[in-house]
């Protein structure tokens, strides 16, 4: 059956499989040319009845072999006929529909939940992050004026732009909700000398980042919490949240934006950067949620805004930035290569096999799946910026 529904693929490559009795069936005639190895037959049918969870742990199991191309390769060669695999295999399309169904029970991120599911990627072995992250450690979209750039500056220039569109000033007090390693938080009270609290639910980052606050004599400056965005109480002049709206949950959605909205002043503006489909609402993908993020989810555009309407929410500029996450991922996979001995030396060939899937299959979501990000500035009342961009690029 999975051989049947691979004939009937547009494949913009060529596919050799050999099967677990040796079988070779190709698909495709043009380039490029991958070829895999399945060793078993169990694995066969697994791919066939969900490859969206089993063709990843294949990989780290090492029941998918790849004997020509590489990983890279095969992960863009299958990412670009996903539809239409979905389209020619009518078990998966219920698969993928009863998913959709059950979404909101695939995201419990009640308070204790929420500390566990951000434990599960964040609270590992953090020498792990400082080997593929820029200096800063940004784990999140960079901003790339041109492909050419380092990941460093990109990184750089992601913070001055979001530092930027919010206008943020010397006698203001700023929430950096998920804070990650602080850098963010860091930043706006380096460059502009606004006061600055950083909330996390990783104990690992609140440890990080309060060190990095203190070393960097901004600790009158900057306060770092192990907190839950729903406990906070206090008003704020600027809101800004990186990367973190993906671990909220569909069901959260309308909590987490009235919440932002509640504790913002008159004059507030609130920065949302997140991951988001172009499309319509699907299922997290069940290989991410089994092993890189329980809990998470990537909205669509239209979800945000449904509770933003319901809620009379001001939504006052949206910029969507395309393959600048593409091009991130391209540098932390490159860094990942190149400490590949570290990183199976500080865990497993399992786990550094589950990490190079992970990255490439996030990359090309954004080139091949529609994956994209974006930046939703609310403002608390309509008139609280100017009226165009220019203020941000001058």
């Amino acid at each position: 059956m999975l051989f049947n529904v691979l004939s009937k693929l547009n494949l913009e490559g060529t596919l050799e499989i050999k099967d677990s009795s040796g079988k070779i069936h190709t698909f495709g005639n043009s380039n490029p040319f991958v070829s895999i190895r399945l060793t078993n037959k169990s694995i066969e049918r697994k791919l066939f009845l969900n490859p969206s969870l089993h063709i990843g742990e294949a990989y780290m199991n090492e029941e998918l072999i790849i004997e020509k191309g590489n990983i890279e390769e095969f992960i863009d060669l299958i990412t670009k006929c996903y539809d239409d695999f979905i389209a020619n295999n009518k078990i998966y399309k219920v698969y993928e529909y009863l998913s959709a169904i059950f979404m909101p029970l695939q995201q419990i991120n009640q308070l204790v939940n929420s500390k566990k599911n951000v434990a599960h990627h964040y609270d590992i072995d953090e020498d792990l992050y400082k080997l593929f992250l820029d200096k800063d450690m940004q784990y999140s979209c960079a901003y790339f004026h041109n492909p050419n750039i380092s990941l460093e500056q990109a990184q750089k220039d992601k913070k001055e732009h979001i530092i930027k569109k919010l206008q943020i000033n010397e006698n203001m007090n700023v929430l950096d909700i998920g804070c990650g390693w602080g850098g963010m938080a860091i930043e706006i009270a380096k460059s502009t000398g606004a006061k600055v609290k950083g909330i996390t639910l990783s104990e690992n980052q609140f440890k990080t980042a309060s060190e990095r606050a203190q070393k960097e004599g901004l600790s009158h400056k900057v306060t770092f919490a192990l907190q839950d965005y729903r406990n906070e109480s206090d008003h704020y002049d600027r809101i800004v949240s990186v990367g973190m709206f993906e671990h909220v949950g569909v069901k959260y959605f309308r909590t987490y934006l009235k919440k932002a909205n509640d504790i913002l002043k008159d004059n507030g503006v609130f920065l949302l950067h997140t991951i988001g489909q172009r499309g319509k609402p699907t299922a997290t993908s069940p290989w991410i949620r089994k092993y890189i993020f329980p809990g998470g989810y990537i909205p669509s555009l239209s979800e945000v805004m449904n509770e933003t309407q319901k809620l009379n929410i001001n939504v006052s500029d949206i910029e969507i930035l395309r393959l600048h996450y593409a091009h991130t991922l391209s540098h932390w996979y490159k860094n990942v290569m190149e400490n590949k001995d570290k990183i199976i030396k500080m865990f497993d060939n399992r786990f550094f096999k589950m990490w190079e899937f992970y990255l490439l299959a996030s990359k090309y979501s954004f080139i091949n799946m529609g994956n994209i990000v974006f930046q939703i500035q609310i403002t608390k009342n309509i008139n609280n910026l100017p009226l165009t961009r220019n203020y941000i690029y001058n």
